[in-house]
């Protein structure tokens, strides 16, 4: 993230870890109300029934909301959540406590807050909110800018997150499926791992002939245009990846794993659900 922030851009950064939030959190609210006078017009954020931002927005008076993507959890967070205005509540005993003593109010029950708004690259249907459509534009001009350079085709694979793990796809299906993948390639097939990839799952990939292993140093969309590589077709299970792939590089093949014979979860067969209307939307 630090590499795709603009410093310059900002009057204050304030950075915190996910780790002793209990402490951290309230010191960063105290700071914003300090600077604004808690004159505040916008929060933007992400991860939204995370309790860190449930926290922020109970102790600071924002004039409007506007959560943008946070991959999957962008949709169920909309369907389950936003879409029917569902209240937040959480008590945690000791932590709310500790945060009385910080002078900081705990969240307890939270509403729904009428003024949010969605910046979403999904299409949701009737929003019940306003909504405003990322088309990627910033993305797709470096493409174009790119398309004049030397530029080197691949198939890709996108790794799937949470593999071998219990009620997930199993280690033994999903290499089975590489391979299967690597059999129909016409060149050798870039494997970019999920940023969750177990080590064992990572090193039982790299030993798979006529894959390369591409570890990323940024999002998928960003690591494409970074390393001048054109997809000629593009290989993932239920992965947003390739949905956002699919409007940056209209001219790749998208190719959505069924999942119909593959161990998945609930929410995993919610999204497969939604990309395969998609897709076979726009074929």
């Amino acid at each position: 993230m630090s590499s795709l922030i603009k410093n310059e851009d900002w009057d204050y950064i304030f950075t915190f870890p996910r780790s002793n939030r209990t402490f951290i959190t309230p010191k960063i609210i105290k700071k914003i109300k300090q600077i604004s006078s808690n004159k505040l017009d916008t929060l933007f954020y992400s991860e939204y029934n995370a309790w860190r931002s449930k926290l922020i927005i109970k102790n600071l008076d924002f004039q409007k909301h506007v959560f943008f993507d946070d991959g999957t959890m962008t949709y169920f967070d909309y369907y389950d959540y936003i879409e029917p205005k569902a209240s937040f509540y959480r008590p945690r005993f000791l932590q709310d406590i500790q945060l009385r003593l910080q002078g900081i109010t705990p969240i307890s029950k939270l509403d729904f807050f009428d003024n949010t708004e969605i910046f979403s690259i999904f299409e949701f249907k009737n929003c019940v909110i306003t909504y405003t459509e990322n088309k990627l534009n910033v993305l797709k001009k470096r493409i174009n800018r790119l398309n004049n350079t030397s530029q080197f085709e691949y198939d890709v694979f996108i790794g799937q997150g949470s593999v071998d793990e219990k009620n997930r796809i199993s280690l033994k299906e999903y290499i089975t499926l590489i391979k299967s993948v690597l059999s129909e390639s016409k060149s050798y097939l870039i494997y970019i791992p999920h940023r969750t990839e177990a080590t064992h799952v990572t090193e039982s990939i790299k030993k798979i002939n006529g894959v390369i292993f591409h570890q990323p140093n940024y999002p998928i969309e960003v690591e494409l245009v970074e390393n001048n590589i054109t997809p000629l077709t593009i290989t993932g299970l239920s992965s947003t990846a390739l949905y956002t792939l699919s409007k940056i590089y209209p001219n790749s093949k998208i190719k959505l794993v069924d999942q119909q014979s593959i161990s998945k979860g609930e929410r995993d067969k919610r999204i497969q659900l939604y990309l395969n209307e998609y897709f076979d939307k726009i074929k």
